[in-house]
């Protein structure tokens, strides 16, 4: 570590005209997701529960996952990611006000998940699983993932923060991120597990995938990247970050997210083949439903598209990672991948047809614009680098070099 603080001036964001736009936009989606969720409830009420599950899953896996980034790169020692860490922590930061979102699961279980009634109805297969699947424990898991993801973000997220504030020479704030960053990696890991097998796998209660916890985890860091690579992108093509990121660090973001589309890749062509060449029914259940009934059959084609083929192609070359348009295309795309992903996973457990329209799309950029005006809050209070970083110096090397 290099105590020495830079001499460069450090771009604040508090009241610019990109925070505006931001702001802007934030509240134009948000009203236009009230309305439509206002005419879905007058229209057709059953498609609000699902939509509900998909807009704040999409945004919960990527502002929790950005913690588990920040995390990461204080347990690796990751000097290079000084400079990006501000904009990792500005995205996690609506993860406290996300985690109310799991009051509905805790309040009504019976809405969500299908197994609450099966349970009662005596079917067989949900009786030797009553022992995880019942609503008293459901309900202690969400509020232990809840109480362990709420700490993990003032504990990592908020030492970064002081070490803002802290007196010269003073780095006990990035130490203790140093120290315990393992222990909240393990945390991260464990409960994000098997929240995903409770919010997810538990919408299609009589079937298991022994992967699907890699598979969302992978899924959710691709996309964390994607967010993360754009916002880079955008802050420092209108000249917020010029002096502190360059190519170098477009090469870094682009090389992570090229390799975390192929990682993505091989866990979903595991568990599918897996289920393939097994072909025992209560596990070609879910992909029978998603791909040879209805007609979501074009959503599992798009989806190694959006999540693989594209991103994989257009980052494959040295180049193309060093390029902002190119990775912020790509990002772009792995994005609308992970909806496609989770609405592949969510909606068919509620509806076997096809049923994606106006309803969908308006509820879910509501969501956006909430998550937006969420990360503007923190995005307008602090500077956009965090400019006591120990490791700002090496991070600025990279700059130069």
């Amino acid at each position: 570590m290099d105590g020495r603080t830079t001499e460069l001036e450090v771009p604040t964001l508090r009241d610019t005209p990109f925070v505006q736009r931001l702001r802007r936009a934030g509240f134009i989606l948000l009203g236009i997701g009230l309305l439509g969720g206002a005419l879905t409830a007058v229209v057709s009420p059953e498609r609000l529960v699902p939509n509900y599950l998909l807009g704040f899953f999409f945004f919960l896996s990527i502002a929790l996952t950005a913690t588990f980034v920040s995390a990461l790169l204080f347990l690796v020692r990751a000097g290079w990611s000084a400079t990006v860490r501000r904009i990792i922590e500005f995205i996690a930061s609506p993860l406290p006000y996300l985690l109310i979102g799991l009051l509905p699961f805790i309040a009504f279980p019976s809405v969500f998940f299908h197994w609450t009634h099966e349970l009662h109805a005596g079917d067989p297969v949900l009786q030797g699983k009553s022992w995880y699947l019942n609503q008293p424990f459901l309900t202690l898991r969400l509020l232990v993932y809840a109480v362990l993801w709420f700490l993990m973000y003032r504990f990592i997220v908020g030492n970064s923060l002081r070490q803002d504030s802290a007196p010269e020479g003073d780095w006990s704030p990035t130490l203790r991120n140093l120290r315990w960053s393992a222990l909240w990696v393990l945390l991260y890991a464990l409960s994000f597990t098997f929240a995903a097998v409770d919010l997810l796998m538990a919408l299609e209660p009589h079937w298991y995938s022994t992967i699907f916890g890699v598979y969302v985890f992978a899924a959710s860091f691709t996309a964390t990247l994607a967010l993360v690579s754009l916002a880079v992108v955008a802050l420092r093509e209108q000249g917020y970050l010029r002096s502190f990121v360059t190519e170098e660090h477009y090469h870094d973001l682009g090389k992570l997210l090229f390799a975390f589309c192929v990682f993505w890749a091989y866990i979903a062509f595991s568990q599918y083949m897996l289920i393939w060449y097994g072909n025992l029914p209560e596990e070609t259940v879910y992909f029978l439903k998603r791909m040879g009934q209805g007609r979501w059959a074009l959503f599992g084609v798009m989806l190694p598209i959006f999540r693989f083929i594209l991103p994989f192609a257009l980052l494959l070359r040295r180049d193309a990672k060093r390029n902002p348009r190119v990775l912020a295309v790509a990002a772009s795309i792995v994005l609308i991948g992970h909806y496609i992903d989770l609405a592949w996973i969510i909606l068919p457990a509620f509806a076997p047809s096809l049923r994606w329209g106006w309803s969908e799309m308006t509820i879910f950029l509501g969501f956006t614009g909430l998550f937006v005006l969420l990360t503007i809050r923190l995005l307008r209070q602090l500077p956009a680098i965090a400019y006591r970083d120990p490791y700002l110096q090496e991070a600025l090397h990279t700059v130069s070099g």
